[in-house]
């Protein structure tokens, strides 16, 4: 599951343009391109509205959980979270304080 986390959704959106777009290039595509310069070159096409239904942005909780909760609810036991971006300690301790507390209530 990729995120990014910061202080503010629009702050995380950038973060997330600036530093994963090439995760939001389609998949079909990504199979066929083979030099950093292709994928660099398709990753401009890549546009904010396509980027975050790839990647949770922002500090809203429900959102992370609700996206969690689909993964569990498709039986996994087990979730990576990727977060995209520099500010990786204030993430784990958004974590540590909004979304490991929350994570029992998903599985009952």
């Amino acid at each position: 599951m990729t995120i990014c986390w910061a202080a503010n959704e629009k702050k995380a959106k950038e973060t997330a343009m600036k530093y994963w777009r090439t995760g939001s290039v389609p998949g079909p595509l990504k199979s066929e391109l083979s030099l950093p310069s292709e994928f660099e070159a398709a990753a401009k096409l890549v546009r904010e509205e396509d980027l975050v239904k790839d990647v949770i942005c922002g500090p809203d909780p429900k959102k992370h959980l609700d996206e969690i909760r689909k993964y569990a609810d498709a039986g996994f036991d087990h979730v990576y979270i990727h977060q995209v971006g520099p500010e990786q300690e204030e993430c784990m301790r958004f974590y540590q304080r909004e979304i490991f507390p929350m994570l029992g209530r998903i599985a009952a």
